[in-house]
């Protein structure tokens, strides 16, 4: 049978088989195993430190296991593999200071075929007027700057969205609104890092680190 024929009947999306990470004398996690279906929402959560923004930066290749292996829609995660691999993802960052002034060049910026009335939807979904997207970005809050750049990357149409720390500055209202979202994508794998006990409490499966 094809390989790809493999992948399509396979309802894991990524799968762990015992990876150990150690950054300098300081080990992450030691064979840790797990799977995440096709569309499951799961959460790494533990306290900081415990190595879930770093795992979610392995899931795209910028780290490697120092032991183990990971395999992302069928494709071993390997230096031949990476570009494969990070095009079916969209990453929303901790850090959401970027190098450029609004939504819309920043859309513009990361997509090929920018889908901007898909994003305005999004935004107004996360509670903000749709017009924010071309809002310059240094008169916004953290929080809404946050929401921006989750309209965007959602947007993408990738089949896994990772988000590390995606409440961490939103309040209570806002993080409901994004639970709305992101249970209204379809077909999508959602990965996150979070220590919110409510985020949490909202994803599907969790992953103690």
């Amino acid at each position: 049978m094809p390989e790809s024929a493999n992948h399509s009947l396979s309802t894991d999306m990524i799968r762990s088989e015992k990876i150990s990470l150690s950054i300098g004398n300081l080990n992450l996690f030691k064979e840790l195993s797990f799977t995440i279906e096709r569309g499951g929402n799961v959460c790494f959560a533990g306290p900081s430190g415990r190595g879930k923004s770093s795992l979610l930066k392995m899931l795209q290749g910028y780290i490697l296991p120092d032991t183990g292996r990971l395999e992302i829609n069928g494709m071993e995660l390997n230096t031949g593999n990476i570009k494969g691999i990070r095009s079916i993802m969209a990453y929303i960052p901790q850090n959401i200071n970027l190098p450029v002034t609004d939504g819309s060049e920043l859309l513009k910026l990361i997509s090929d075929n920018p889908q901007k009335e898909e994003v305005s939807h999004i935004i107004e979904n996360l509670g903000m007027p749709a017009g924010m997207l071309s809002h310059r970005f240094d008169e916004m809050s953290g929080g809404q700057k946050q929401r921006i750049v989750i309209a965007i990357c959602l947007s993408l149409g990738r089949e896994i969205v990772l988000l590390d720390e995606p409440t961490a500055s939103l309040d209570n209202g806002s993080i409901r609104k994004l639970m709305s979202v992101i249970n209204s994508l379809n077909n999508k794998t959602v990965v996150s890092a979070s220590h919110n006990a409510e985020w949490i409490q909202f994803a599907g499966k969790i992953i103690e680190l």
